[in-house]
Formats: structure tokens, C-alpha cells, sequence
């Protein structure tokens, strides 16, 4: 069959798969393995370890994982951004990698209260550099203290279920409570949350991200990039336990193994990758579509430190999302900061009159949705350094 074929095949029912529950049930995927989403195992004493069991399941760019872990004495670590796992074609600045960061460090965290310790973080403990550059110097330093009586994050509880839902939604807007319930959860100084269900600029935002996505789609590099990160088969999964895949966006079963088994092939999609930036327009509009509840999150300055802020903030949107039975996925192409897309994202930033000093740093679509597979998630001792 043709990569056309499996344009039509994806689209027929990439969002809300049609197949019948026994379809739905079959995988070709070996469940023995452990991907991490049973959190630390009970032999597990070590609590640095512990903690970091559940910091890898946070949401973060790609699904790269890009965290470097330095274990000092038995309670204290440091946390670095791994530099070979940038993404320099559509994060040039390292922003989201930082957001990153600052996601891996709420759920240490939360995971900690659970756990009976409390986490004290120090930002940048040996200087903080510029937003347009990495050093390899500590984002953060992580003490863990035990304590006897601590209250536990009501969030603990939803790390091992948090996940960015890529599937179609159905349309429903953010009852009153809700949205009052979102617009009540504590921010990082200088951030504020940002809802949107009006018809008219749900509209909007459905074409300006579809044409974000035409614009990151655009240059064969960036396409590389996210290539790079796309499981094409069960067997990548397992080797790598990084990235995402089709299943990830809510296909399973016969045609799982049908688009995995013949229709999917990496060389010959990274030789040509017209047709996968083809897909990923249409899947944008999509869901977009599908969706009649937006947020997004804005801080007044750009300073690594607010990004990583802003990733503790955001983090907490989802697993808060989490628990009130909602879907997120964020939906960021809008809001990389390569020459392509700046003057798109201005047009953005005049609509909704957001000042020319603010950063949006996260924007999301809200809605129902079924779950889908977690995407996988390395082990934690690969993560160790020195």
C-alpha cells in the first residue's frame, strides 16, 4: 500500500478509534515491559530514587526527557538539563526544554509529600544564565527532608494517571465550576492562567494552530526533528522509551498493526517527509475542531527561571485537569520563537491582547476524551551522572 493509503486510514479514525472493543483490546505491544508507569518498585529504599520514579512521568517536550539527575548525599540531588536532548529546530531557546524542568520538579515534589518528605528547592544554585543559551550548570538543587507529619499533595494521587490526551474531543466547554476551580489554582508570581470558550475566537484559535502547524511543517529540518521522536513501531518503544507513536494519539488494535506492520517506514518517511507533514496538518485541524475549550499560560518576563516556574505551574494544570476528569494537550507550534513563526505568533498576541513584554509560555485545548497509552519513559538510572 501507498503512504497515501495510510494518510486516508489515520484520518478515518485517528481521534476515536471505530474499532469494536475486542479489536480495541489486541496489541502488539509486549506488556511485560515496564515502562514506568507503576511508579518506584516496592524493594526501592532509596528515596532520591523514589521520588525521581514518579518526576519522570511529567509531561515535557517530545517526550524527550531531557534531565540529567547528580546524586549528591542521601537526601540531596541536582538537577541539570541534558544537552543531547535539545531541540534546537523548533525550541531554539530552550524554552519548553525549561518548562520541562521546572514539570520534572512539581512532580518530585508532590511525589515526595506522598512519600513523607518535603522538598526545598533552590533554583540555579550556581547562577542562573541567559534564556538564549544552556549551561551546564544546575537548573535546580533538591534537598529532601523527612517529616513526621506532612501534608500530602491531593495531587499525589493522579501522577500515575496524568497524561496529554492527542485524541479528538468532543467539543464540550468548561462548565462554570470548572473554569472558576481553574482560574482559583495558585500561580508562580507574574504568571497568570488564561481560559477561552467564546465561539468566536474558538474559531480563531482552530485556524490560527492548524496554520501554525502548516508553518512548523513547513521546513524539512523541523520536520527531522519531530521525526526523530515518532515510534514507528513497537520495537523503537522498547529501545528507545522515549518519544511517541500512533498509538499515543489513541490508535490501537487491527489498525495499530496494520500502519505499524505496512504502512509506516522510517526511512523512506525521513527521506520524504511530505506526507507525515501532510498528516500532521490534517490531524491539527482535527482536533482542533474538536475542541471548544482553550488556556494558555503568560508570564511578564522570559528568564530561564520563569520558564522553569512556569513548568511547575503548568504541571499542576494538568494533573489538576487530571483529577476534575478532563482532557489537555498542549498545542505549542504557535508559540516557538524560530523566525518562521514570530510573525504568525504576533498576530496571535494582537488578537488577544497580550503586551508586547508578555511571553505565552503554555496553550493547551481543553475537553472529554478516552485515555490513551502512556508514552514510555526511560529508567531512572539512566538519568544518573557522576
Amino acid at each position: 500500500m501507498e503512504r497515501r493509503s495510510f494518510i486516508r486510514i489515520m484520518g478515518v479514525g485517528f481521534a476515536a478509534a471505530t474499532l469494536t472493543s475486542s479489536l480495541s483490546s489486541c496489541s502488539t505491544r509486549d506488556d511485560k515491559v515496564d515502562y514506568g508507569w507503576n511508579g518506584p518498585s516496592d524493594s526501592e529504599s532509596d528515596i532520591r530514587l523514589k521520588v525521581l520514579a514518579y518526576a519522570i512521568l511529567c509531561p515535557n517536550p517530545h517526550n524527550k526527557q531531557p534531565w540529567f539527575i547528580k546524586l549528591n548525599d542521601s537526601q540531596h540531588l541536582d538537577l541539570y538539563v541534558d544537552q543531547t536532548r535539545l531541540l534546537p529546530e523548533t525550541d531554539p531557546f530552550a524554552r519548553q526544554i525549561h518548562i520541562g524542568q521546572g514539570c520534572f520538579l512539581e512532580t518530585l515534589t508532590i511525589a515526595a509529600s506522598g512519600l513523607g518528605y518535603q522538598a526545598e528547592i533552590e533554583y540555579f544554585p550556581q547562577g542562573e544564565y541567559s534564556n538564549t543559551v544552556v549551561e551546564n550548570l544546575p537548573v535546580a538543587r533538591v534537598v529532601l527532608t523527612k517529616k513526621t507529619a506532612i501534608n500530602v499533595d491531593p495531587l499525589f494521587k493522579y501522577i500515575l494517571q496524568r497524561q496529554s490526551n492527542k485524541r479528538e474531543y468532543d467539543n464540550s466547554r468548561l462548565s462554570p465550576v470548572q473554569k472558576s476551580q481553574l482560574q482559583a489554582l495558585p500561580m508562580a508570581m507574574q504568571t497568570s492562567l488564561t481560559l477561552q470558550d467564546s465561539a468566536p475566537e474558538i474559531t480563531y484559535l482552530q485556524q490560527l494552530l492548524t496554520e501554525a502547524m502548516t508553518i512548523e511543517v513547513g521546513n524539512k529540518a523541523r520536520d527531522l526533528e519531530t521525526i526523530k521522536m515518532f515510534r514507528f513501531n513497537d520495537q523503537e518503544v522498547q529501545k528507545y522509551r522515549d518519544g511517541f507513536g500512533i498509538e499515543h494519539s489513541g490508535v490501537t488494535g487491527i489498525k495499530k498493526f496494520i500502519i505499524e506492520g505496512f504502512l509506516l517506514d522510517r526511512e523512506k518517511t525521513e527521506k520524504d517527509p511530505s506526507d507525515f507533514g501532510k498528516q500532521s496538518v490534517d490531524m491539527t485541524r482535527s482536533i482542533c475542531e474538536s475542541s471548544s475549550s482553550f488556556a494558555w499560560i503568560t508570564t511578564e518576563g522570559n528568564s530561564p527561571l520563569q520558564q522553569v516556574q512556569v513548568g511547575r505551574d503548568y504541571c499542576r494544570l494538568n494533573l489538576t485537569t487530571t483529577a476534575m476528569g478532563l482532557a489537555q494537550h498542549p498545542m505549542s507550534q504557535v508559540l516557538q520563537e524560530y523566525q518562521d513563526m514570530l510573525p504568525l505568533q504576533e498576530r496571535f498576541k494582537q488578537h488577544f491582547n497580550i503586551k508586547a513584554g508578555q511571553t505565552v509560555q503554555m496553550l493547551v485545548r481543553l475537553g472529554k476524551a478516552e485515555k490513551t497509552a502512556h508514552t514510555p519513559r526511560r529508567l531512572v538510572s539512566s538519568l544518573l551522572i557522576g
